[in-house]
Order: structure tokens, then sequence, then C-alpha cells
């Protein structure tokens, strides 16, 4: 399926949901932003500790969402927030009026309360799961099948969808913070940390949060889990100018491009490699969220492709976009 065909899908799957959506289908020529048009101001959550590269990612690819939609809806600024918080904080800020859009991975929970623009920002990445385990901990090279990862045990955040996911497949799961959970595997309270390939490495070279573990060279956990940017439930003005702006950055490859030089991207890619796959489901995953992977996912396992062609050094990770 061609990228126009995937974006023409999409545009429909998104309709029954954001009425704004039709201006995509218009011709606009125009390069120049008309005075008359509006200056939005959008406020975001703070970076996550662990996660800068994944922030910095996610914001750049929302400002280009934003700036090749300025002769539409105008210019724009991106404020943010102050403070760190929870994902599910996150959330229940858009709801608050505290922020204007976030990313998160996503659950038919959430998309009952928020209003979820369906493209998978990182390529379905966020399923694959690496572990953390306790440095010498060489237990899990034993697991071959979903019954042998049943024996132990996974620490996860309160609030988390993951949590809900793992304990539907049998997976024992002790929740807390998102901080205490290294120490806790590190001190041998869990067996094992599962974390997104596409922040493990990051994160483990944050000593402060990692000391005294190791990532398990055997698994990978994987599921169906995408991340998408949120909006208010009433916000659909915006989710459907986020959304007409990141169709036409996929249409140009301008989003596969900033996901190639993304440089956790290539990270995560490594990881996956040559690792046994313990295949799990995920009963929170929406038929719209599904149907979403299944359009997009085929166009950037292309864009794989084409990395694993290409032999250059690594890229640096994209820059983060003026805060």
């Amino acid at each position: 399926m061609d990228v126009k065909a995937i974006s023409l899908s999409i545009i429909v799957l998104l309709m029954s949901l954001l009425t704004h959506i039709g201006v995509y289908g218009q011709q606009h020529t125009s390069t120049e932003v008309s005075t008359n048009l509006p200056h939005t101001v959008l406020r975001l959550p703070n970076v996550h500790p662990g996660r800068d590269s994944v922030y910095s990612y996610a914001k750049s690819l929302l400002t280009e969402s934003l700036r090749i939609t300025e002769p539409q809806y105008g210019t724009f600024e991106l404020i943010v927030s102050d403070q760190e918080t929870a994902q599910e904080r996150q959330l229940r800020s858009l709801e608050h009026n505290m922020l204007d859009v976030t990313w998160s991975v996503t659950s038919t929970e959430r998309e009952r309360q928020f209003l979820p623009i369906r493209i998978p920002i990182m390529a379905g990445l966020f399923g694959k799961r690496a572990l953390f385990v306790k440095e010498g901990d060489v237990r899990l090279k034993e697991i071959e099948s979903l019954a042998d990862l049943q024996k132990f045990r996974a620490v996860l955040g309160y609030d988390w969808p993951d949590t809900k996911i793992f304990r539907a497949n049998d997976i024992p799961v002790l929740e807390t913070t998102y901080r205490a959970s290294f120490r806790i595997v590190s001190e041998e309270f869990a067996d094992m940390f599962p974390r997104s390939v596409m922040e493990i490495q990051e994160e483990l070279a944050d000593k402060t949060l990692s000391k005294g573990l190791a990532i398990d060279e055997h698994l990978i956990i994987s599921y169906p889990s995408p991340i998408f940017f949120f909006v208010g439930s009433d916000n659909q003005a915006l989710a459907g100018r986020i959304a007409e702006g990141l169709l036409r950055l996929f249409e140009t490859g301008e989003f596969q491009k900033l996901l190639l030089n993304h440089g956790n991207f290539r990270e995560a890619m490594a990881l996956t490699e040559g690792r046994t796959v313990i295949e799990i489901d995920n009963p929170l995953l929406s038929e719209q969220s599904r149907l979403a992977l299944e359009k997009f996912l085929p166009e950037f396992a292309s864009s794989k492709a084409m990395l694993q062609l290409d032999t250059t050094e690594p890229v640096a990770p994209a820059q983060a976009a003026k805060q």
C-alpha cells in the first residue's frame, strides 16, 4: 500500500472523531501565513528523566506538524511546563486545561477520556520491551515461552497500561513509581523492569537510575502498543491540525526522516536483533488503533529496511525544538 493510500485510509479512520479533519482535502498552495489567522500558544509536559531523546523527537515532530500547517491555521508557540509529571497526570491535565497536548502509550480507557491522533509516532517500538535485570542475573536466558516468563515478576508503574497488559497475560507485576522501579529490581524485589527499546539505553546511561542494573541480552517482550499525540476531549480543532500536519509530513517523507535521524531509533533496532521474542496480547488496544498500526507499520518497516542498507555512521539524535 502506498503512502497516499495510507493517508486516505487514516483520514477516513479519524473522521469519526475529528470533525475538522476534512480540511485536509483542501488545496493549499500559499506558504505565507495570513495576518488574519490566530497565534496559538500550546502548553506541553516537561521531559521525564531518562527520556530526553524521546522527548526531543516527539517535540520536534509536533513542531514540524504545526509549522507545515501555519498557512492554514496561523503561527504557534510551545511552552513547556516547569514541573515533571507522571504520564497519567499529564493526560488528566488536558481535561483540567493545564496542558494542551501530550503524547502517551494508548489504551481504550485513555481514548474514551481524551482525544487521540491515531498516527503512531514511534513506529510501534514502544511495544518492543527490553528488560532491566540485576547485574549478573542471567536467569532470563532460559526463557523460551510465555509460560516460562510467567514464573518471573515484573515491576511497572501504578497507572501504566503496560501493568494491565502484563497482568492480562498472567505475568506477575509489582506496582510502584517510575523511579522506584529501578531500585526494586536492583534490590531483588522484582526480577525485571520492562522498558521500551527506544528508551532503555538512555536510562542505562543515567547511573542515578540504573545503578546495579544491566540490560538482559536474551529477551524482547512484544505487544502492539502505539504512542499517539493526545489533546483534550473537546479540542477537535487542535487534533485536526496536528493530524493534518502529520499526514502531510508522512506523504513528503519528512516524518520518516525525523524518525530515522533519531539516535535512539538505531539503538532500538539493534536491541531487537538476535533475541528471543515473546509475543503477548494487548487487550487494551481499540480496534481503531489496531487498524492505524496495520496501516502505518508497513511503511515504517520500509524505512527500517532502508536504514539497514545504510552503512554510514549513526546519525545524531534529532535536536530538540527551542523551548
